[in-house]
């Protein structure tokens, strides 16, 4: 039986999401595809603004989304997710990492 899970090496595990969430009614899937997206969950989210800088130094194209819906924030299991353009996790925590340019150099590939 299928699990889903949002380790990092997986695909991001598929929810609706809320009419009045920023996406607006949409499959959490739709969001990826057209560059990294950082899931910031839950009611009060770290900021994520030291990556979406390293990213911007890097020129990764990034876009941030928030998602307060608590089962989707259950699904996902951390604060912060990174999701790669292709829709697999490639990194996830409560809060940002110390060292972010090294987190966008790392999953970027340098």
């Amino acid at each position: 039986q299928f699990v889903p899970s949002a380790r990092p090496g997986t695909r991001a595990p598929h929810a609706w999401l809320p009419s009045d969430s920023q996406a607006g009614g949409r499959s959490s899937l739709d969001l990826f595809g057209q560059g990294f997206v950082l899931l910031r969950l839950g009611a009060t989210p770290p900021s994520g603004a030291s990556i979406a800088a390293a990213a911007e130094t890097r020129r990764v194209p990034l876009t941030i989304v928030d998602l307060a819906d608590e089962k989707i924030s259950a699904l996902y299991e951390r604060r912060l997710v990174l999701v790669r353009p292709d829709g697999h996790v490639a990194w996830r925590a409560d809060a940002a990492p110390a060292d972010a340019l090294a987190l966008i150099d790392k999953v970027r590939g340098a």
